[in-house]
């Protein structure tokens, strides 16, 4: 693999990958839609991006990417398009490839791929499947409340409760590309995992902060955050699960799965591929610096196992 020194990041906001990638020595450069004061303190170079056309304002960083040694995706691009890219730029992505993370990303893809591997996770249908259920005279058989949400996308605030038969059915015709799933109630939580071609290893387990009123989150299934590490009495079970997640997957660099923890065990809710919004409170408690351990996982070094 060819020297990494010059690493650009691509997200709807980039600045804890900026900052930790400088902290490792990484020459850091970033584009998103924030431009905090501290991803522009950690970067070499900042490129503004509109929050409304994130995907379209790809093409324009062409020229910065031919001059960075490696690409960092983070956020808000888990389904763009990079077929404008050469062949050698390509090769300069840091984790998984683009088509990788698209289908990953797909919700109903990845519920489906959880059935087939057996894997505890919430019962779910797009709003097709459900409109013609609904026409051909059949039962739903989904217990309310239900969650509906957007087959691709992250944070949570397109996500809403159906609380009836009546909602559901409305919502279902009126958003067809939506998924509508059973509601788990229980601890939010995810595992910060590490791998290369071989192998993979969880690095830590997060409790998320979901749904916050007093952190100001605009509906009950906003991301707020994190809180790291959080032991509960299946964390062992959460952590393996996650690395044969990640292995079956075939995910490389710094990965996440989100589950819910109940009082029988974990629920796989969505798997994030790609550097997580965790990585803050995941270097403080762990000592790592995730985009260092991230690079060396795409060259095939795994970290030391973290107590």
């Amino acid at each position: 693999m060819h020297e990494i020194h010059k690493i650009l990041a691509i997200g709807y906001s980039v600045r804890h990958i900026v900052c930790s990638g400088s902290k490792a020595g990484y020459e850091m450069y970033a584009a998103d839609a924030f431009g905090d004061l501290d991803t522009k303190r950690c970067a070499r170079e900042y490129f503004q991006l509109d929050p409304l056309q994130l995907h379209a304002e790809l093409k324009t960083l062409k020229n910065e990417i031919d001059k960075v040694d490696g690409l960092i995706i983070g956020s808000g691009f888990e389904n763009a398009d990079f077929s404008f890219l050469k062949e050698d730029d390509m090769r300069k992505m840091l984790g998984n490839a683009p088509a990788k993370t698209k289908e990953i990303s797909n919700k109903a893809w990845l519920s489906s791929r959880l059935d087939d591997l057996g894997i505890p996770h919430p019962l779910t249908y797009t709003g097709r499947a459900l409109a013609e259920m609904i026409d051909e005279g059949e039962r739903i058989p989904l217990h309310y409340p239900v969650v509906a949400k957007p087959a691709y996308g992250g944070g949570g605030t397109a996500n809403f409760f159906c609380n009836n038969e009546k909602e559901l059915i409305r919502w279902a015709k009126q958003l067809p590309d939506f998924l509508y799933q059973e509601y788990i109630r229980g601890k939010h939580a995810s595992v910060s995992t590490i791998s290369t071609k071989r192998a993979a290893m969880s690095v830590c387990l997060n409790e998320q902060l979901i749904g916050v009123d007093s952190l100001s989150a605009p509906g009950p299934f906003v991301y707020c955050g994190n809180i790291s590490p959080f032991i509960t009495k299946f964390s062992d079970r959460v952590c393996v699960l996650a690395e044969e997640l990640t292995n079956e997957l075939g995910l490389l660099g710094s990965n996440g799965v989100d589950f819910v923890i109940t009082d029988d065990g974990p629920f796989v809710i969505e798997v994030n591929a790609r550097l997580q919004g965790s990585l803050d409170t995941v270097e403080r408690s762990t000592g790592l610096n995730l985009v260092d351990e991230h690079v060396n996982a795409v060259r095939g070094e795994l970290p030391e196992r973290v107590a």
